[in-house]
């Protein structure tokens, strides 16, 4: 009940201002030849990522269409949920209704690869930000202190792909990102065509 008011109070962004939302929804009309960067990673095979990102690319996509929340979804980070949700209230039906149902997607380049030091926020932790788990381990290192190595040295890092889609309809850049402080982390997208 409480959770996305919370989420919209810190995470509510401002959308960028070069985007076209009322005339281009989604994606950009021009296509544009970027080329692919060469990038190498030591735990994922990056043309399988690539195969994977297809369908929930497919679900962000037709979830926007028909009006989905984001924020009940842990496909997109909070911060693009609410961007997504304010556009999608922008654009009037009759502009959504002239969009292909699918993409087909045609290629996908990878133009990014990076890690960085940042907290991993997502729409079902507390206030976007902390896990029970993430807690626990502030509330133990800050009581017991540096004798619980292990817990000092756990700091927040994430890393983030950028790919870009191109079909026939689209052309789209979307950032994909995990948390590296868990084990097993799932992918979810933090940015679609530099919107936020």
């Amino acid at each position: 009940m409480w959770r996305k008011p919370i989420l919209h109070i810190f995470h509510e962004s401002k959308i960028c201002n070069n985007i076209c939302i009322k005339k281009y929804p989604w994606g950009w009309k021009k296509i544009r030849n970027i080329p692919e960067v060469s990038v190498t990673s030591d735990n994922i095979d990056l043309n399988q990522f690539k195969d994977n990102t297809i369908e929930p690319y497919n679900i962000i996509y037709n979830s926007f269409i028909k009006n989905k929340d984001f924020l009940d979804y842990q496909y997109t980070n909070p911060k693009l949920s609410i961007a997504l949700n304010n556009i999608r209230r922008i654009v009037k039906d009759k502009t959504i209704n002239k969009l292909p149902n699918k993409i087909k997607v045609d290629e996908i380049k990878i133009l990014d690869k990076k890690i960085i030091p940042e907290l991993f926020t997502c729409n079902y932790k507390y206030l976007g930000y902390f896990t029970k788990q993430e807690i626990y381990d502030e509330i133990t290192t800050g009581f017991i202190g540096p004798e619980i190595q292990h817990l000092w040295d756990k700091k927040p890092s994430k890393e983030i792909i950028t790919l870009s889609y191109k079909s026939d309809n689209f052309y789209d850049i979307i950032e994909w990102e995990r948390d590296l402080s868990v084990d097993e982390p799932s992918w979810q997208v933090s940015n679609i065509n530099y919107i936020i």
